[in-house]
Formats: structure tokens, C-alpha cells, sequence
């Protein structure tokens, strides 16, 4: 094989390797999720756990999540929640599952819209995590949630499921409030699971 040919084949095959699945072994992953695949449950009477009746809300936009990137660094783990408009409600919270070769953590971010508060659990036990922090770009319609990975035992890989939901009251015929709930899984389209996000490819540590 002449160098000439060589150097011709190397040109060929790079672009193939580039563009080969890497979800397993990148650093950073990007999944994106349809737009318009918010559903909402309810209304319910105040105090009342009762959503059964999933509906499409293909109107609702601030729950609205179009795309999650997965940053893996070695210090630590940022994911990025794209949404279609980042809202005001107080109300208004993500969750993160994140899965390592320990175990599952889950992080909540509520008042996403506003000043985010955000707490990790293990097991339903708080995990104390001093730089764990969230910060909401109400302009780019964008929320970013950096956890060390030292808080997550430093895991070679994780996988991270991703929901938004926010509540609204609204007043019944009769008077009384009742409360709907619209809500969007990152890695599902137009259905949602109690308490269940589902968990995006594997990142591994870059």
C-alpha cells in the first residue's frame, strides 16, 4: 500500500470513528426529547393524591424539556435541562435520578424559576453535599445542576434520568381549588411514571 493511499484511507476512516455511538465511554452526552409531549395531571382537590387522569397539555411550555446534556467531568457532574420557556411558578421543581455503580441519588430543585434550592437524598436520607448548587437562565430557558462527583462516591460512570413538573391552582365550578400538575420526563415522550424518571445512556468519567 502506497503512503499516499494510506493517508487516503486514515482520511476516511476518521470521520466514521467520530460519528460511531459513544453514549458509553464520552465524557458529555446530549439526549433530546420532543417538544409539545407535556402532560398534566388533574385537577385534584387540595390534599388529594389522586392524578389518574393523565392528559396531553401539548400547550404548556415551561415544563416543557427539550434536550438534557450530561457533562461527566472529573470533579464534577453537570447537567444541563433545556426547556421551551422557564417559568415563574414558586411551585415549579426538576428532579435528577442519578445512577453510579454504588447506587441511586436523587436530586430536587425547587423554585427552578426563581432562586433554586437544591437537596440530594440516597435511600431517602439527606446526603450532605456543600457545593451542590443550581442556577436557573430564565433567558436561555435553561436550568444547570452541578454536583461533585466527591458527593457521589467519585463513580466512573453514571446514568441521569431527568423530570420537570410545576402546579398550578385553578378554582372549580363550586368554589373549591384544586390543583393540576404539568410535567415532562427528559426520556419519555408524553407519558409520565409516580415518582419514576427514566434514566438516560451511561456517561463515563472523562
Amino acid at each position: 500500500m502506497s503512503s499516499r493511499l494510506g493517508l487516503r484511507l486514515v482520511a476516511l476512516l476518521v470521520p466514521v470513528v467520530l460519528l460511531a455511538p459513544a453514549a458509553a465511554h464520552a465524557e458529555k452526552v446530549a439526549t433530546t426529547d420532543p417538544a409539545g409531549d407535556v402532560v398534566s395531571l388533574g385537577p385534584t382537590e387540595q390534599g388529594d393524591d389522586d392524578l389518574d387522569n393523565l392528559v396531553p397539555a401539548p400547550e404548556n411550555q415551561t415544563a416543557d424539556i427539550v434536550r438534557t446534556v450530561v457533562d461527566h467531568a472529573g470533579a464534577r457532574l453537570r447537567v444541563r435541562i433545556d426547556l421551551r420557556e422557564l417559568g415563574r411558578s414558586r411551585t415549579y421543581f426538576a428532579v435528577l435520578k442519578v445512577r453510579t455503580p454504588a447506587g441511586t441519588f436523587e436530586v430536587e430543585t425547587d423554585d427552578l424559576g426563581r432562586r433554586p434550592e437544591v437537596e440530594m437524598t440516597r435511600r431517602s436520607r439527606s446526603v450532605e453535599c456543600p457545593r451542590l448548587r443550581a442556577v436557573a437562565d430564565r433567558a436561555a430557558a435553561r436550568a444547570v445542576i452541578t454536583i461533585p462527583t466527591s458527593c457521589l462516591g467519585a463513580p466512573r460512570w453514571v446514568q441521569v434520568g431527568a423530570g420537570v413538573a410545576s402546579l398550578e391552582t385553578v378554582a372549580a365550578a363550586d368554589g373549591t381549588e384544586q390543583i393540576v400538575v404539568f410535567a415532562d420526563d427528559a426520556h419519555r415522550a408524553g407519558t409520565v411514571r409516580d415518582e419514576i424518571v427514566a434514566k438516560g445512556p451511561k456517561v463515563r468519567r472523562g
